[in-house]
């Protein structure tokens, strides 16, 4: 993503953010709420709460529930098209 404008990047990260927000799963709701994607150079970041990796690769006790992994292969790329599409055709 070197050669994306920064301003397509940030709204990139804040659509991924919103998608990663809908589809985490809600127990006391920290999760959702901890979800937080920004932008440094040419990097998207994403932070939440640690246990969010036993959410999205399981532990002993409970099924991982994959649902960053999920949104990044079904909806990232949708993202990403839809706003660099935006941008070169403004």
């Amino acid at each position: 993503m070197s050669n994306i404008p920064e301003s397509v990047l940030k709204r990139i990260a804040v659509r991924f953010q919103n998608e990663l927000v809908l589809v985490a799963p809600v127990d006391t709701g920290r999760l959702r709420s901890s979800i937080n994607v920004t932008t440094k150079g040419n990097t998207i970041i994403v932070t939440m709460v640690d246990y969010a990796m036993f959410v999205e690769f399981g532990t002993n006790r409970q099924r991982p529930n994959p649902f960053i992994r999920n949104t990044i292969q079904t909806k990232l790329h949708n993202i990403v098209a839809t706003e660099i599409s935006k941008y070169y055709n403004n």
